[in-house]
């Protein structure tokens, strides 16, 4: 898509930011931005020099702008984050208090993504996978600890990203070494929410680590989270199981009767986060979502957690073809040994077994599983960043350069949410299940809706241009000087 300059809605979401910037980068931002939301696949750096007419740039020039130290684009993606998340709060306050609600509640959801790559020059590469052929290269990845915050509203608004430097990465360059847990507890401490909102953390069992749960017990944040096979119970007051402490909780579980368990089914007509979810129009369909849970819970005392709320809970996959002498049951599952180290791939099974725990005892075991199902909503992030975005396809040596490239992508996400709360906005309160298309739409969806705001423009910009024959003169002289580079 060739695009005869920058929209105006696009010019007002960069306005806050370009104030203090120079002038070279106020006319390169913006235009680069656009750029990486639309560019084809297989991108490279000419295409990306040639995608904004009137603000075209030789490829050497946007290698450069990757490099250059003046580019701070983490401060940039914070100022504009903070700037989205104001403007979120403030229209669901709004709704709020129209149903006279005094608390909210929003989500975060932690978890960490990686780029693989052949490549050994590259800098701040982790060693994955060795081959055991010789004569095969190495995987090696970099790895970036991302969240998400979700709004009640369905505002889906990329955390700042923080990057993990490997050991030598940081002797090189001067850094602190931080573990991935140690970047996420920064990321969760990061978090500014309003005085209305109570927080919930999902993240799966790779950031079940102390520093975590201290950060959220300082916070206040409640937290839902797959525990560790080897976490036990401890001795304490709440302790409902007597007798037991210094039991894995895990085992624990097992020896809960089948009585204790109730069948849960959800669907998109009964679950209460329908609005933190990014479901296609044609997935709205009760067939589509529904899902089927045999769950139990129970108070416990955990070790090193304090009092929680196990759930034990168990979900069917109905695709799954069953092989001979496997049991349909999910009862047949919950009787099986418990699995405390897993080896190689685990194989489909018709019922697949969690054990949650939630930091808050006075949750019920239908939110904790809903809070939980809220988690995949990062995969899908990850995938439309790694698909759609093309996170994946820098060949970038400087790390430095990878990050500006990332922070670049994900101010393109924050713009797209930017479109979507305005579109809200004009069309009023959402209905009570989020069915309209603006609620629900996903990365894809908002990239049409966002190339339809810049056809609009491109056909503004020529109807102003064909009124006077120096315009019509500037329009050929312009069309003539920069022709589409979509030819790598």
């Amino acid at each position: 898509m060739i695009l005869l300059g920058v929209p105006r809605p696009v010019q007002r979401f960069f306005a806050p930011l370009l104030r203090r910037l120079p002038r070279p980068i106020r006319n390169a931002l913006p235009a680069f931005v656009l750029a990486l939301l639309f560019a084809p696949h297989r991108r490279c750096l000419k295409t990306l020099a040639g995608v904004v007419l009137g603000h075209r740039d030789h490829a050497s020039t946007i290698s450069r702008r990757l490099r250059n130290s003046a580019w701070q684009t983490w401060d940039w993606y914070v100022t504009l984050y903070d700037q989205v998340r104001d403007d979120t709060n403030r229209w669901e306050r709004r709704l709020a208090k129209k149903e006279h609600r005094r608390r909210r509640s929003w989500m975060a959801v932690i978890d960490t993504t990686q780029h693989a790559t052949h490549s050994e020059q590259m800098e701040n590469l982790v060693l994955m996978s060795r081959r055991r052929d010789p004569n095969r290269r190495n995987i090696r990845q970099h790895l970036f600890v991302m969240g998400l915050l979700l709004t009640e509203r369905g505002g889906r608004l990329p955390l700042p990203r923080l990057s993990y430097y490997t050991e030598e990465y940081c002797r090189k360059h001067g850094r602190r070494y931080r573990t991935q847990v140690q970047l996420a507890a920064a990321m969760l401490r990061a978090i500014r929410l309003p005085d209305d909102v109570d927080l919930t953390v999902v993240f799966d069992s790779a950031f079940d680590a102390e520093v975590v749960h201290r950060v959220c017990r300082e916070c206040g944040f409640r937290e839902v989270f797959p525990i560790d096979p080897n976490r036990t119970l401890s001795a304490g007051p709440e302790v409902e199981a007597d007798g037991l402490p210094g039991q894995k909780v895990v085992h624990w579980t097992r020896t809960w009767t089948r009585e204790e368990f109730t069948l849960l089914e959800l669907q998109y007509t009964n679950e209460d986060h329908v609005f933190m979810r990014r479901r296609h129009r044609d997935n709205l369909r009760l067939r589509k979502t529904h899902r089927r849970y045999a769950i139990a819970a129970h108070r416990a005392t955990v070790s090193k957690l304090g009092a929680c709320l196990i759930v034990a809970s168990y979900k069917e996959n109905p695709s799954v073809q069953l092989v001979p002498g496997q049991a349909a049951d999910w009862w047949a599952y919950h009787t099986a040994p418990v699995v405390y180290w897993k080896r190689g791939r685990p194989s489909p099974q018709r019922w697949q077994s969690k054990v949650l725990a939630c930091t808050d005892p006075t949750a019920t075991a239908r939110q904790v599983v809903e809070w939980y199902e809220v988690r995949w909503q990062i995969e899908i992030f990850f995938r439309e960043l790694k698909s759609r975005m093309q996170l994946g396809c820098y060949v970038l040596q400087k790390f430095e350069a990878v990050e500006r490239y990332l922070d670049l992508l994900l101010l393109g996400m924050l713009l797209l949410e930017r479109e979507r709360l305005r579109e809200m906005q004009a069309a009023g309160p959402p209905s009570a299940r989020g069915g309209e298309p603006w609620v629900q739409a996903r990365t894809t969806d908002r990239l049409r809706s966002l190339e339809e705001v810049c056809h609009g423009w491109n056909v503004e910009t020529l109807e102003r241009r064909l009124r006077t024959e120096h315009g019509r003169r500037r329009l050929l002289r312009e069309l003539r000087q920069a022709p589409p580079a979509h030819v790598a």
